[in-house]
């Protein structure tokens, strides 16, 4: 009889090698899975924000204070200056004190050792102004209210700069009048932390909150209402609407929004915001808040960033879809599951010569 020679010439695989691995891989995608699902309500500190976002979001601050600046960035400088080629920004608070205004003043840096800022951004405290609101429409219109009244903020002093407040890890400065009427406090945290104000609030670490408190201020005649005067500026084009007033460079953007509300006397109340009519692109311009008739009164806007990631390069392993990854390889294992029940079909066979021996 002849012998048949078997010839495997078809590409094959280990199917049960396959099972194993793919196993593998689906248990550890649905161990991550069952992770996420765990820390994505998980709040260690109870501030209302999960840790693993606050992990991604947390960055440092490094301060310097002088006389007459209050100095917060995200970065380290060695005489003034940085070496490291890394995404940064910086916030200042001026105050000369006597004859200067407070003025607010913050730069965003795509590499903070060149000194060049991608985005650069600000405000002054101007005024307090005094009016009759003419027409009644609850905004001072420079045009066409009178003004009884107008008090200059050049004498803003910063009468306090500290850590932590009602148990929370937030650096704080406050800036007042000499005659103590007004008073603005700022608010800052490397991480998600609750500030609790006017109402719990949720401090991000990409903002400033500001908190403006006016105290036993007594107007030159009734019927009269109060705006604030503030002078913006930019390196671009402000844009305005009705609740902030933005600037933005690529992925660099600033925001100072405005509140639509106050605590006006114990009660709450309105507030409206005078705003730039004109249509034409401006970087600087004046806007008014316009509180109304009170005595004492308080008022939190309040100003937030937006920049790249400060660490790009840094691989966050929430961040891979391992439900995407469970998801496949479940499938990847059932097909090769069923490829593996069905049965095997044989390799082609190729039948050799047949050589008949005499004898």
């Amino acid at each position: 009889m002849s012998k048949e020679k078997f010839v495997r010439d078809k590409p094959h695989v280990n199917i049960a090698t396959l099972l194993v691995v793919f196993s593998m891989i689906t248990a550890l995608s649905f161990s991550m899975v069952i992770y996420e699902s765990v820390i994505l309500f998980s709040d260690s500190d109870g501030d209302t924000i999960a840790d693993n976002i606050e992990a991604r979001s947390t960055h440092p601050l490094f301060f310097e204070v002088k006389e007459d600046r209050l100095g917060y960035q995200t970065y380290e400088t060695v005489n003034g200056s940085s070496a490291s080629h890394e995404l940064g920004h910086n916030l200042n608070i001026f105050n000369d004190g006597v004859g200067g205004l407070l003025e607010i003043d913050s730069r965003f840096y795509e590499d903070v050792s060149t000194g060049i800022p991608n985005l650069e951004f600000g405000w002054n405290y101007e005024s307090l102004i005094e009016f009759v609101d003419s027409d009644s429409n609850g905004l001072f219109e420079p045009a066409t209210d009178t003004v009884v009244g107008l008090t200059p903020l050049t004498n803003m002093i910063r009468v306090k700069f500290g850590f932590g407040i009602d148990g929370q890890p937030i650096y704080y400065s406050q800036f007042s009048t000499s005659d103590g009427i007004l008073t603005v406090d700022f608010y800052t945290a490397r991480e998600h932390v609750l500030l609790a104000r006017q109402v719990s609030t949720v401090l991000a670490p990409g903002e400033i909150k500001s908190y403006l408190t006016f105290t036993n201020f007594m107007p030159v005649t009734g019927g009269t209402k109060l705006a604030l005067h503030l002078s913006l500026s930019s390196s671009h084009d402000l844009v305005f609407s009705n609740s902030k007033v933005e600037a933005s460079a690529g992925e660099f953007k600033a925001e100072y929004e405005l509140e639509d509300w106050i605590i006006r006397d114990g009660s709450e109340g309105i507030v409206n915001t005078t705003l730039p009519s004109t249509t034409v692109p401006v970087k600087d311009a004046s806007i008014y808040i316009n509180f109304g008739s009170f005595t004492n009164a308080s008022y939190d806007p309040h100003y937030r960033w937006f920049t790249p990631p400060l660490s790009r390069n840094t691989f966050v392993v929430n961040n891979f879809p391992w439900s995407y990854l469970a998801i496949g390889s479940v499938t990847t294992v059932m097909l090769v599951s069923i490829l593996y029940a069905v049965r095997k079909r044989p390799g082609r066979v190729k039948y050799s010569d047949i050589t008949l021996k005499k004898g």
